[in-house]
């Protein structure tokens, strides 16, 4: 590890750190290079797992909402028509 001067403040910074400590310079950018055998975006394997997701709270949702409704109808109606 070597040491360089900041071109802002002219202090000491080691030559891996990304900024200067004392003045936050930016030393070295930190771009990283796009891959170069990036897949197509639908042969991402997360995204087919969050379609299925989307897809499946889409049908089962309001199933679940029509059965709590229902529930709650039939508790309603035990309680009036038995007096309680």
């Amino acid at each position: 590890m070597a040491l360089m001067r900041c071109p802002e403040c002219a202090k000491e910074v080691s030559s891996h750190a990304p900024a200067c400590p004392a003045c936050g310079y930016p030393l070295q950018a930190r771009v990283a290079p796009p891959p170069a055998d990036a897949p197509h975006a639908l042969q991402s394997p997360h995204l087919w797992g969050r379609v299925a997701m989307v897809l499946g709270a889409w049908l089962i949702t309001p199933w679940i909402a029509r059965l709590i409704v229902a529930l709650a109808v039939c508790v309603l109606a035990y309680f009036m028509f038995t007096g309680r």
